[in-house]
């Protein structure tokens, strides 16, 4: 092992010592958005692919005539 590959695997643990509390944090946070959009997705759908029904009475259904 030669100082130069020495230099660049300690630069490669002081980079990975510094920078992951902000990427364990980064990635985390993004997760949790991504839970938040698709909560709210599933929420919508549900709201929307409910299916419409007519109130009906059965007064009304005295009124159809079968053909």
């Amino acid at each position: 092992m030669t100082l130069n590959d020495a230099l660049a695997s300690l630069a490669l643990i002081t980079a990975v010592r510094v920078f992951a509390p902000d990427m364990r944090h980064l990635t985390r946070r993004l997760l949790r958005a991504g839970v938040r959009v698709g909560a709210a997705a599933l929420v919508e759908d549900h709201r929307t692919a409910a299916p419409q029904y007519e109130a009906r009475t059965p007064a009304a259904w005295d009124e159809e005539v079968s053909p």
